[in-house]
């Protein structure tokens, strides 16, 4: 008796479990670490700032598809070493790990100054990955990653990559776009970074990029984007096309512009089709 009470409760215990899978669209957690670690005793000397917020998924009705996706993710959040590592771990694994890095690096050369010295070895590792579009066919995410490690200035980069639900795979560009979209894209993209800088009354109004400091000839498609449920969104990291000054440049084409390089029933279809035909 006392036995098969025993297995019902784990039975119950176990429901959640197996039914909490069962839904058409991704289903994330969010895994976050907050840390200072400094070098020495002296706090003058050096710190390394930690902060961590990322989403994971963690539940699909396709495990395959779900396992793809998920390894992906870690993959450029983390890095390929992280990723069979248990999710309740992955986030204080890896801040750990940067820690270590930052002790290795930095402790020798701070063995070889004297006391009065002034130098610091101050890092900072601020990581965000965030769920964008969510729906029953694309799942779109989001890295936005800013490492200082000294110098004059830290980097700011944001990665995007968005996923076919049927298959796991990232959707690129080749999936999206007929074959000679390349330079037409180049172009639209051109026009409306001219065109959202006469939209946005906070910034410089822009007339002709060959007037600025854009490198006119790197701006091209990218591979970088995310889908919304009206457009598909570049963007440009510093350095891509421009000084670092100008910081990152975010880029929204709206469907109705795209219309004649989309292809026909690409896996955006049920999107771009609602949107054009508005």
């Amino acid at each position: 008796m006392k036995r098969t009470y025993i297995f019902l409760i784990l039975c119950i215990l176990s429901i959640p479990y197996f039914t909490s899978c069962k839904q058409k669209t991704i289903k994330t957690v969010e895994k976050n670490v907050s840390q200072k670690y400094y070098l020495s005793s002296d706090t003058t000397k050096g710190k390394i700032n930690i902060d961590i917020n990322v989403e994971i998924p963690v539940c699909y009705d396709n495990k395959i598809v779900l396992d793809s996706i998920r390894k992906e993710i870690i993959s450029n959040l983390f890095g390929d070493n992280y990723i069979n590592i248990s999710i309740d771990l992955v986030v204080q694994k890896f801040a750990a790990d940067l820690i270590t890095e930052y002790k290795l690096n930095n402790a020798p050369l701070l063995e070889q100054l004297d006391s009065t010295s002034l130098y610091t070895f101050n890092n900072e590792h601020v990581l965000e990955g965030f769920s964008l579009l969510n729906d029953e066919r694309i799942y779109s995410y989001g890295i936005n990653r800013y490492v200082f490690m000294g110098g004059a200035h830290g980097l700011s980069n944001v990665n995007y990559f968005n996923f076919d639900l049927r298959t796991g795979k990232k959707i690129t560009e080749k999936e999206l776009f007929k074959d000679d979209y390349a330079t037409k894209l180049s172009e639209l993209i051109k026009v409306r970074i001219v065109e959202q800088s006469i939209e946005d009354q906070d910034s410089d109004t822009i007339l002709n990029l060959e007037d600025t400091d854009f490198w006119v000839d790197a701006i091209k498609p990218n591979g970088n984007f995310y889908i919304t449920d009206e457009s598909i969104n570049y963007i440009f990291n510093p350095y891509e096309i421009a000084p670092y000054y100008m910081g990152q440049t975010e880029v929204i084409i709206p469907f109705y512009r795209l219309k004649d390089i989309l292809k026909p029933n690409n896996v955006i279809s049920y999107l771009t089709d609602k949107e054009i035909n508005k």
